[in-house]
């Protein structure tokens, strides 16, 4: 149990990850488009839309396999995502924190609030960014994919956290980018804030308890009166 935990009725604030604290979606996105763009062929924006935010989407969209067998060239679907994934990568290494992150942690923190990270992706994927942000510390439990059996849209990772934590889900607020993010937050009886990016906008955000533009406008006093 950490200091915080012993000294205030537990209350969390929960981010995702990929697309929230870091942009990494729209990266991706746009040089699927542009390989796309480039042989004529048609970039299925809402197949793609579905799976961000989730690991393993079984028959879900698959751009490298739909750009493999356009293009008939002897370059393996496998190929084609691996160079899209090096490319992606070598961008989001210089990535910094999206407008808004450390402005609800400096809050968070001043309020008391436990912080938590949950996300779809790898653990190495979110632990090695949160440290080369120097904000890795700042959350008292991490969860990703490694960690349950089905990542989102089930609610596991996000009820490992409040497992973590010691919180209730009535005491917690979900911070997200996607449509996934947002159901696995709902089943998991948490409140949740949709955040779209550039990516996800558009997507069908009807059980957030709101949408805001950016965290930047981010009022943890709404959701947490005194």
């Amino acid at each position: 149990m950490t200091d915080k935990q012993a000294n205030h009725v537990n209350q969390a604030i929960i981010f995702d990850f990929d697309g929230l604290i870091i942009e990494t979606e729209a990266i991706y996105y746009h040089i699927w488009q542009r390989e796309f763009r480039k042989v004529g062929l048609a970039f299925d924006m809402v197949g793609y839309q579905n799976l961000i935010g989730a690991n393993h989407v079984i028959g879900g969209y698959q751009p490298h396999q739909q750009l493999a067998d356009h293009l008939n060239n002897g370059v393996s679907a496998r190929e084609l995502r691996l160079a899209v994934e090096r490319e992606a990568i070598r961008t989001i290494e210089h990535e910094e924190a999206k407008p808004g992150v450390l402005q609800v942690l400096d809050e968070a923190a001043r309020r008391g609030f436990l912080l938590a990270v949950g996300s779809s992706s790898d653990r190495k994927w979110v632990h090695g960014h949160l440290q080369r942000l120097g904000i890795f510390d700042r959350f008292d439990t991490i969860v990703t994919a490694n960690d349950v059996e089905n990542a989102k849209p089930e609610p596991d990772i996000y009820l490992k956290v409040l497992e973590n934590l010691d919180v209730a889900p009535q005491n917690a607020l979900v911070l997200e980018d996607s449509n996934n993010g947002v159901v696995a937050s709902h089943r998991a009886g948490i409140r949740v804030i949709a955040v779209p990016n550039e990516v996800t906008l558009g997507q069908d955000f009807s059980l957030a308890t709101a949408i805001i533009p950016s965290l930047e406008a981010l009022n943890l006093a709404d959701y947490f009166p005194a």
